[in-house]
């Protein structure tokens, strides 16, 4: 009998110690994290004619609720204080050129910057040929486009604590063990001729950070072993 426990004992301990292991195996594995991030949209009514603006407003938000890499932001999130600081806006307006024919034109604006990334103009109509082939043209493009453009969030320091947040979380797509490039923001470039803004320095990776542990709209990090975060200035965890 004491045999008996005594190798029960040993079973639980062994059983224990794969369990353990097979845990920190989890928590140490690195994510993918390209495929699944979600960028941060927000797409007020369009301006101009009532009858076209809502119908065309209505189609772009098909097109961004069915694009798997964007988050659309609903307004109560896109203004409250909990808002993310990267996003980008989609502006739209119904114009009328002379001859009396209307138009449709968006542009795509990265908020944080005030940069214009991307514009389209077509003209509008309530056919739905029409539309529909709009639709599937912005589709392909924002397809593209959004598949290319690096993710970005802002990175916290956690007061008194080795881990940082970030202002995105589930709804982004974040994933535990996911890995970021830490960059600080970048120094405008201004004309010595003019004085005018005439762009911004390319960022530069200061660091790594991995999340382990991730909520509906944030997530915690910490540095990858070997790296040291800067302690001051504006930081962001973001792809390259």
């Amino acid at each position: 009998m004491k045999l008996w426990r005594d190798w029960s004992r040993l079973l639980v301990v062994a059983v224990s110690l794969v369990w353990a292991t097979g845990l920190g195996a989890v928590a140490q594995e690195e994510v993918s994290t390209e495929e699944s991030l979600r960028h941060a949209v927000v797409c007020p009514p369009f301006k101009g004619d009532t009858e076209l603006a809502t119908l065309y407003h209505d189609g772009m938000i098909e097109v961004l609720e069915a694009c798997n890499r964007i988050e659309l932001l609903n307004a109560p999130r896109a203004f409250s204080r909990k808002s993310p600081e990267f996003y980008y806006r989609v502006n739209g307006e119904i114009i009328t050129i002379e001859d009396g024919d209307p138009f449709v034109t968006i542009s795509v604006v990265d908020a944080a910057r005030k940069e214009q990334i991307a514009s389209y103009v077509a003209p509008a109509s309530t056919e739905k040929s029409m539309l529909n082939s709009w639709k599937k043209t912005l589709r392909a493009d924002l397809a593209r486009r959004t598949a290319k453009l690096p993710f970005e969030c802002r990175l916290r320091r956690q007061r008194g604590q080795e881990s940082y947040t970030l202002d995105r979380g589930l709804t982004a797509g974040l994933q535990l063990g996911m890995r970021f490039f830490v960059s600080t923001d970048e120094e405008p470039l201004i004309s010595q001729a003019t004085g005018e803004l005439i762009g911004r320095e390319s960022p530069r990776a200061v660091g790594e950070v991995y999340v382990f542990r991730v909520l509906e709209n944030t997530a915690y990090v910490r540095p990858v072993a070997g790296n040291k975060l800067p302690k001051s200035g504006k930081l962001s965890a973001r792809t390259f």
